[in-house]
This record gives C-alpha cells, sequence and structure tokens, in this order.
C-alpha cells in the first residue's frame, strides 16, 4: 500500500515538473529575425503613388515562442502600411507603424529593432484625365476613313504639371512604316498600335488606360520621301490684280525640303519627271495692305501632263515657309485717246 501512494507521489511531482518547465519555456522571452517585405500603399479610392512602393525590412522581434510563431505568420506575405495622400516627402518611422498594426499587436511579440529604422517616401497626388488618340500611319496613303477603339484613354498623372498642359491632351498611336509595307491595298486592315505619350507626359510614373488601342483603315498605296536642295516659290492670286500691283521675291527658293508623297510620285521627282513648287496664295487684300511676308499655302508636284499632285513638304527651319514679298502698287496707265 504505502509503495502505491509512493508511486503517487512521484507521478505527481513529474507531472508537476512538467507543466511548470512548460509554463516557464511559454513565458521565456527570445528574439528571432524576420526580413519583411513592407508595401506603401495609399488609402483605398486614393489615386496618389508613392515611391519606393516597396521595401525588405529586417525585423528583430522579442516575445514568447508562440507570440513569435504568429508574429512570423502575420509577417508572411509582407506587410502594407497605409501612407497620407499629401504631396511632398514624409519620414516614416517603421517600428511605430508595424507596431500599429492590428495583425503585430494581437501577436504579443514586439519589436526590438529594424533595418532601416526610418524611410523617405515621395507622395505625388495624381489626377486622371481623357485624352484622345490620334492614328499615326506612316508610309502610305489612306482612302476613307480611320477610326480608332477606344477613341480616347485615361490618363493618370501628377497634379502639379496638369496646370501646364493644354484643355485637351492628345496622344499617339503609331505603325511603323516596315508593317504597312507588308499590309495589302485596298481592304480594310485592322492592327493594334501602343499609345505613345507627348514629350511633357512621356515620365515613368504617368498610367495609361487602356496602353493599346486598335487602328482601322483601308490602304490605297504606299508613300516614299525624298529630299530636295531647292524648292522654286510662285505667287498665286486673282489675275485682275497681279496689273495693279508690282510684286517682287527677295527670296525665290526654299532649301532642303523633305517631301513625302505617293512612292511612284516621288519616283518620278527622283527622275526629274516632275517638279515640286511651293505656291503662296495672295488675296486682293493681301495686295491691298502690301503686306511683307507670307507662309506657303501648298507644295504641288506638278508632272509632264501638267497636272499638280498635293504633296507633303517639311523643312528644318520652318521660318523658311515664310516667304518675304516686296509689294508696290503700280500707277495706272494714262490712255491718249
Amino acid at each position: 500500500m504505502k509503495r502505491s501512494e509512493n508511486t503517487l507521489t512521484y507521478l505527481f511531482v513529474i507531472v508537476l515538473t512538467l507543466m511548470v518547465w512548460l509554463w516557464a519555456a511559454a513565458k521565456t522571452q527570445i528574439d528571432t529575425v524576420i526580413v519583411v517585405p513592407l508595401l506603401f500603399s495609399p488609402p483605398e479610392g486614393s489615386n496618389s503613388i508613392i515611391f519606393p512602393a516597396e521595401l525588405d525590412a529586417k525585423i528583430t522581434f522579442n516575445g514568447s515562442k508562440s507570440s513569435l510563431k504568429s508574429a512570423r505568420e502575420a509577417c508572411n506575405g509582407g506587410l502594407t502600411l497605409t501612407i497620407p495622400t499629401t504631396s511632398g516627402t514624409t519620414k516614416i518611422d517603421l517600428a511605430t507603424r508595424i507596431s500599429e498594426l492590428d495583425t503585430i499587436r494581437f501577436t504579443g511579440a514586439e519589436i526590438s529593432s529594424i533595418d532601416p529604422k526610418t524611410i523617405d517616401l515621395k507622395v505625388k497626388t495624381m489626377v486622371s484625365v481623357i485624352a484622345s488618340v490620334v492614328p499615326v500611319l506612316n508610309g502610305v496613303q489612306i482612302t476613307g476613313d480611320i477610326t480608332v477603339d477606344p477613341a480616347t484613354v485615361t490618363l493618370l498623372i501628377p497634379s502639379s504639371i496638369r496646370d501646364t498642359l493644354p484643355e485637351v491632351i492628345k496622344v499617339l498611336a503609331t505603325l511603323a512604316p516596315s508593317e504597312m509595307a507588308l499590309l495589302q491595298h485596298g481592304v480594310v486592315q485592322t492592327k493594334n498600335a501602343g499609345v505613345q505619350l507627348p514629350v511633357p507626359l512621356d515620365l515613368p510614373d504617368v498610367i495609361v488606360d487602356p496602353s493599346t488601342v486598335s487602328i482601322s483603315f483601308t490602304i490605297q498605296s504606299n508613300t516614299a520621301k525624298t529630299d530636295v536642295a531647292q524648292v522654286r516659290v510662285l505667287l498665286a492670286g486673282p489675275a485682275e490684280d497681279y496689273s495693279g500691283y508690282s510684286i517682287e521675291l527677295p527670296r525665290k527658293f526654299i532649301s532642303n525640303v523633305t517631301i513625302e508623297a505617293d512612292a511612284e510620285l516621288i519616283e518620278q521627282i527622283i527622275n526629274e519627271k516632275a517638279t515640286i513648287f511651293a505656291f503662296v496664295r495672295l488675296s486682293s487684300r493681301d495686295m491691298e495692305l502690301g503686306i511683307d511676308k507670307k507662309k506657303v499655302t501648298v507644295f504641288l508636284a506638278v508632272t509632264e501632263d501638267g497636272i499638280g499632285h498635293k504633296i507633303q513638304a517639311t523643312v528644318t527651319d520652318q521660318s523658311l515657309l515664310h516667304v518675304d514679298l516686296v509689294i508696290k502698287p503700280v500707277a495706272p496707265t494714262e490712255i491718249v485717246e
């Protein structure tokens, strides 16, 4: 009987010792280091962007084994910190902000150190604007309409530059001449093209939605380009006005002109079977006022059959397109009977 009592006593002591050991182990404070991806995010519904948007932080947690296990689980997949949307630079105390997260507070673990301790975040307030899409089809002449789907895109741009932009914003959708050259003529083509931003908006933080549009068109013919050293300037106006005025051109040619036209017409220009002229149209009012300068109205390629073909022409120096004029009235000739 006494031996049985001793056995029970031994068992009670063993169980009690084990319980005390387990309790002490649970209460023992230890450290663990976790590398945690941090994501910096604006409040829900905000268009602000934050740079940097993410960062890996080395966090040392202190606590019991159970609390550290919970902390590790809470950090699995990273932590998101909501950042105020005021534009500018803001300094964030990472330990304080992470400790305030419910997912961390509920673990019971505490942050004893963190690297880095703070971070400077740049916040940009963004605004949403609608931009119209302008198709650019190089190397071809188009017959009929060009349609773009969608015709507009949404841009998310920094509010700081919105006031520097025009009220109506346009973006480009361009197809390369090399791609256009492979397409069949006379049938409707539909191609996808990436949206290109104008220079003031060509920034890494500008977001375009959608970033690709589809363009539908019908090719009439391929075009080509050639450079012309000099293009003669001709005047055009009401014939009845010329008898009353003397008109002189101090500069009769425009130099270094790049011509774009139908490929067959360009071949005729190169082979000197068509001549380029820059026409300046003068109205009766222009002559009455005696204007001293006017811009070229149109460039025409006149072929050997006498037909004029309107062409596109560009010059490096845009001032050359403004032609100097010397207009003087001519005294009427007396008629002697």
